[in-house]
């Protein structure tokens, strides 16, 4: 089995088709990475307009003071107020700008946290549990407990740090303004302030499998390995028929080529991931295996997740969903016996079954249907379940579910072979 495994290994090296599929796929990664590191919000970014805020702050000073020497007594108080205000302003400032240039991320955390308890603490004895404008309760502890993870493990938080314009959750889904257009707005921008990105590796990896494992991945291994059976000729005389004159069985055959594609697959997210790790290495830093990433629970609950443990999982799962597609490619290729044919109603299936599992995602057997855990990222993070309101779409049923329709579409597959082998098909 070995050594037809390893056959098969150098049979695909050798497509031109499979070469330009990776070379592309490289394209990609490195050219998003281009986008994220462009995209990345650094230090010298945030004290930047942090000093501009401090340089019109000293000058509004400047001129309160001097309107003070000249003010009637009615305007006194008010200039003494403003005064006031702008030093306190001034200083939290200029605190802010000497943390940053410290790269004191303890102390800017517990910043964060000090002015946001508060806050939680008002909404709470309001008894603002479930409302949905900006920021939620929700929002505000899941900050919180963010930042007090990252002070625990070391963790060098994204930039920039502040709990009402760069930092959005799923219940963040309205604000309060005066009109639709200017909610909008508000919203658009709070989405793009939120959306951070970082070039770190660990970081720039978790961009990329939100990106990569979804049903465009899915696809895309697909017409990777899409004639790895037909290319044999089936039933057509072709070279597998060579190889069953030697005593090697059809099914020890394709079993081998099963188990090199699923090989394949790994190695090819294997060189994905090390490459990426490189990269982010070189062009900034590896990152943070323990970055907080928050997973929703019911009823507003929630837990964290270590950015390392949840890019993990995201492998197993998006290999469980390649193992599903691989198996229906399988058997659609010993049905038909024809490349294009067999990519093509492979492709159109996962389309129609992922179509189908969004029509049926708040039923009662949604979470068996194995194509409702193709969005990987969101399986993992619950956001698919809090957004269909089903939390039976969670981590440990996608296994359950892709792991035993693959089973048993093998099987399947298995009675075919035999069938078509008896039959001299």
């Amino acid at each position: 089995m070995l050594k037809l495994i390893l056959f098969e290994i150098k049979k695909v090296w050798n497509t031109t088709f499979f070469r330009i599929l990776l070379v592309a796929l490289l394209v990609f990664i490195i050219g998003y990475y281009v986008f994220v590191y462009v995209n990345t919000t650094r230090v010298e970014d945030v004290i930047k307009p942090l000093k501009d805020d401090i340089q019109i702050t000293e000058q509004a000073i400047e001129e309160d003071r001097n309107a003070l020497e000249f003010a009637d007594e009615s305007d006194v108080r008010e200039l003494e107020e403003s005064i006031e205000f702008n030093e306190n302003w001034l200083e939290e400032r200029q605190t802010k700008v000497e943390l940053l240039e410290k790269e004191n991320w303890d102390a800017l955390l517990q910043i964060e946290i000090e002015d946001t308890e508060p806050v939680i603490g008002q909404m709470r004895y309001e008894n603002q549990t479930h409302t949905y404008s900006h920021p939620t309760l929700f929002t505000l502890e899941t900050y919180v407990g963010m930042n007090k993870w990252m002070q625990d493990k070391g963790v060098i938080p994204l930039l920039p740090l502040d709990r009402f314009f760069a930092y959005m959750t799923l219940y963040d889904r309205e604000v309060s303004s005066t009109s639709t257009a200017e909610a909008e707005t508000i919203m658009e921008f709070l989405a793009d302030n939120s959306n951070k990105y970082s070039s770190t590796s660990f970081h720039y990896l978790f961009r990329l499998f939100n990106l990569l494992f979804s049903l465009i991945g899915a696809v895309f291994f697909l017409f990777l390995f899409g004639d790895i059976v037909t290319k044999e000729g089936l039933g057509r005389n072709g070279p597998i028929h060579l190889l069953q004159t030697q005593p090697i069985g059809r099914n020890k055959i394709i079993a081998s080529k099963f188990i090199t594609a699923i090989l394949v697959s790994i190695m090819i997210l294997m060189c994905a991931v090390v490459f990426s790790v490189i990269m982010g290495s070189l062009f900034d830093r590896l990152g943070d295996w323990q970055y907080p990433v928050v997973i929703y629970g019911e009823d507003r609950t929630f837990t964290l997740m270590s950015i390392g443990v949840l890019l993990v999982k995201a492998i197993g799962m998006f290999m469980l969903i390649l193992l599903f597609c691989y198996s229906i490619l399988f058997l659609f290729s010993i049905l038909t016996k024809r490349v294009l044919v067999a990519i093509g109603l492979t492709v159109v299936t996962v389309f129609i079954g992922y179509t189908i599992s969004e029509e049926l995602a708040t039923s009662s057997i949604a979470h068996y249907i194995p194509f409702q855990y193709f969005s990987v990222t969101d399986v993992l993070t619950n956001e698919l379940a809090l957004t269909l309101d089903n939390f039976n779409l969670r981590y440990s049923n996608g296994l359950i579910s892709l792991s035993i329709a693959s089973l048993i579409l093998f099987v399947v597959t298995y009675v075919v072979s035999i069938m078509q082998t008896k039959t001299g098909n």
